[in-house]
């Protein structure tokens, strides 16, 4: 059943919470029990790994959430032809990605982190599908499915990877539990995919304009755009590990992942707009668009201001009672970059409205500049600051993406 925009904001919000609960859950457990030093291996492997899934999990089906959204019979032609690419490129995906851990571990100065990359590739095929049902149903309108795959996935997570790290294989159980969650909540959305498929018409019109070439043509710059976007996020943890120690990596994990909270609760907001957006783009009902776009502003800094106020002001509190003191070095970084995350917020936000009226080459463009300052910024920053250095590097990226794609929208749609 289709919901509103306002129901499926809701629901995206309230899945978007699980997930961040899940994730605090997983890494505050994982920082406890392994260690600084251990857990900091842990989150650059998975760092590395949603990278890798970020080029399935957003490209082909934002392209599905989008077509599908257009209500125009062909629905089941646009997932057939999707899931087909989806898994093709998956499986190629997993085999560069095993086949060249090696020389990736080498590249961050530490060979022994191959086997640990080599057994998280196991996870792309069932993370790709996994993604792919969620942009069908995102399509659809069927929010509440959505958001159930998304806390399904979320509680598998924290049962799955600490049940498995608290074992005597500690990282690899903890790996392996991340690929098993993925796997579980696969098995259900077959279930829950098959269910809505038949209550749409049995076949296309045998007329559809939506090709896989037209697939690829939208998710291609999609896929630029979210690795640059998720590369911003991640890069200045690649960093860290690369210029200074295991102790500083696991710190600046911990630093990283208290910071992205409000940025993941709203992130439930660009959901249930991108679909909005994309289908008022068709109709061209620009007074409509500008509404729903002044709406998320709204509902977004009505989450951003308070939370990284809260963190910004507590910073040294909030580390030592999430992670212990040992992780109360880095207060200084989590305040900097909370604010940075908070830019980056906003910053999706309005790529979100600029990819869903159906340009996302411009939010390419927008996150590869913003992308390429955070290399330099990072490069520059860290041997003189450390990981206070790191954050200051992704805040400054992340302000220029804010004012540049503000500007953008603001041009745009201020008539």
């Amino acid at each position: 059943m289709k919901q509103s925009l306002r129901h499926g904001t809701i629901y995206l919000i309230a899945a978007q919470i699980s997930f961040v609960l899940s994730g605090y859950a997983t890494h505050i457990g994982l920082g406890r029990f392994l260690g600084p030093a251990d857990y900091g291996v842990y989150a650059v492997v998975i760092s590395l790994m949603t990278m890798v899934n970020l080029i399935l999990s957003t490209g082909i089906p934002q392209a599905v959430s989008k077509y599908v959204a257009h209500g125009d019979g062909n629905e089941l032609h646009v997932k057939r032809t999707a899931q087909k690419m989806q898994l093709t490129f998956s499986l190629i995906l997993f085999i560069i990605y095993y086949s060249f851990a090696g020389q990736l571990a080498t590249l961050l100065n530490d060979p022994g982190m191959a086997p640990y990359l080599r057994l998280s590739s196991f996870i792309v095929p069932a993370y790709a599908l996994h993604a792919l049902f969620v942009g069908y149903f995102n399509g659809l309108k069927e929010y509440g499915k959505q958001s159930l795959m998304i806390i399904l996935y979320s509680v598998f997570k924290v049962v799955f990877i600490l049940g498995f790290a608290l074992t005597s294989y500690a990282l690899y159980g903890a790996i392996t539990g991340f690929i098993i969650s993925s796997v579980a909540v696969l098995i259900l959305g077959f279930y829950f995919v098959h269910s809505a498929d038949k209550r749409l018409p049995a076949s296309d019109n045998g007329h559809s304009m939506i090709s896989a070439k037209t697939i690829l043509d939208f998710a291609t710059p999609i896929v630029f755009y979210s690795v640059a976007t998720n590369l911003i996020m991640s890069f200045d943890l690649f960093f860290v590990k690369a210029y200074l120690t295991d102790m500083d990596a696991g710190i600046y994990s911990a630093v990283s992942t208290i910071s992205k909270v409000p940025f993941y609760v709203i992130a439930g907001i660009y959901g249930a707009l991108f679909p909005a957006i994309s289908s008022m783009s068709v109709h061209n009902d620009r007074s409509q668009m500008t509404l729903q776009i002044i709406k998320s502003v709204k509902y977004s800094m009505l989450i951003l201001v308070p939370s990284t106020l809260f963190v910004v002001l507590f910073s040294r509190q909030v580390l030592s009672f999430l992670f212990s003191d040992q992780y109360s070095a880095g207060s200084t970084a989590l305040g900097v970059l909370t604010i940075g995350m908070g830019f980056f917020g906003l910053f999706s936000l309005f790529t979100t409205v600029i990819n869903g009226s159906g340009q996302p080459r411009v939010s390419m463009i927008m996150s590869l500049l913003v992308l390429v300052l955070d290399v330099l910024l990072n490069r520059s920053f860290i041997p003189l600051y450390g990981i206070a250095g790191a954050a200051m590097a992704t805040c400054i990226s992340c302000l220029l993406g804010l004012v540049v794609s503000f500007l953008y929208v603001y041009r745009k749609y201020n008539h």
